[in-house]
């Protein structure tokens, strides 16, 4: 079994919440993917739900209601996953909430773990309202999300937000060891982005990543033909977009963060960065058209354009502007 590696801090600090019964009854786990969140949501759950008295952290591991949260049986455990192909319907969220408003099978508690609950539907979001409004004693919500402020406010104001950081390459490290991969060096590192979501697929994933950063570099230097070509390459494949759109938000913070001290860079990459981030959404949430999305952040990206992103702070226009200009 692999061993939970980072967050020592948020972990260790919900265990003692959970020791001192004053852990909230929604918590709200976010940061990007693949760093931790669901495995330290699944860490705090078999604590609170351990029958052994003051458990330690993650469960004692060797009582009964820990053997039956291991095989995935434990009663008083709800798991909801709202992305996929097998992705949570509001028929499951309401059987869910049914099963949470009837007494602890075992013990005294129950957990609700709601993974990617950001993709949660707007009507399942106003059924699971209803019952963070009115909590029962000892029932308690994990939600996990990558990007809270999909999530209703109504829902964030009835939650207390933990914050999961990336991870450093030491501790990707350590998890490519767990899972017997090879050694990750600075490239890969940089190209994980501090996620260990597909760590195993690095090496395919580089041909992705190095085609996404030639062709920022040609549109830093204006090469039109280039941008229009990628714009439309990359539109096209739908499969491949959220993806691509990850890889094109993380190259583009990598180059912010290498072009610091010179302020015509920084000026060109701080304005992409936000249109890239933007653009996940208008793409992924709003359904724009991605190809012509995919055009404006990098139609944006050239140096020509750095005087203007300076001259008047925050003047720079937003990408939703540039798409209402074009109509």
């Amino acid at each position: 079994m692999n061993t939970l590696v980072g967050h020592s801090p948020q972990r260790t600090q919900l265990s003692q919440l959970a020791r001192e019964e004053r852990l909230p009854s929604a918590l709200i786990f976010s940061g990007v993917h693949g760093i931790g969140k669901f495995a330290a949501a699944q860490e705090l759950a078999r604590q609170l739900l351990c029958a052994t008295p003051n458990a330690p952290q993650g469960g004692c591991g060797s009582c009964r209601t820990c053997s039956l949260y291991d095989s995935n049986n434990h009663p008083d455990l709800h798991r909801l996953t709202f992305s996929g192909e097998r992705s949570a319907t509001v028929d499951d969220i309401r059987i869910a909430l049914d099963n949470l408003s009837l007494k602890p099978f075992m013990g005294g508690r129950k957990v609700a773990v709601l993974n990617d609950a950001d993709e949660i539907s707007i009507v399942g979001a106003n059924i699971l309202l209803k019952s963070l409004e009115e909590p029962r004693p000892e029932t308690f919500f994990i939600l996990i999300v990558a990007n809270p402020s999909r999530l209703p406010s109504t829902i964030l104001s009835r939650c207390q937000r933990i914050f999961f950081d990336r991870l450093s390459t030491e501790e990707l490290q350590t998890i490519a060891d767990q899972l017997g991969l090879p050694k990750i060096d600075a490239s890969a590192a940089a190209l994980a982005d501090g996620s260990a979501a597909g760590l195993d697929s690095l090496q395919a994933r580089a041909e992705m990543h190095d085609d996404v950063k030639s062709v920022l570099d040609r549109a830093f230097n204006g090469d039109t033909t280039t941008i229009g070509r990628a714009a439309q390459e990359w539109g096209a494949e739908k499969s491949l977009l959220r993806e691509r759109l990850a890889f094109l938000r993380t190259t583009i913070r990598q180059k912010l963060l290498e072009s610091a001290r010179d302020r015509d860079s920084a000026a060109v990459w701080g304005n992409a960065l936000q249109n890239a981030l933007d653009a996940e959404y208008l793409i992924l949430d709003r359904h724009v058209n991605p190809t012509l999305c995919l055009l404006k952040i990098l139609q944006g990206c050239s140096r020509e354009l750095s005087a203007t992103y300076q001259s008047i702070p925050n003047s720079a226009p937003s990408l939703g502007e540039l798409l209402l200009n074009e109509r």
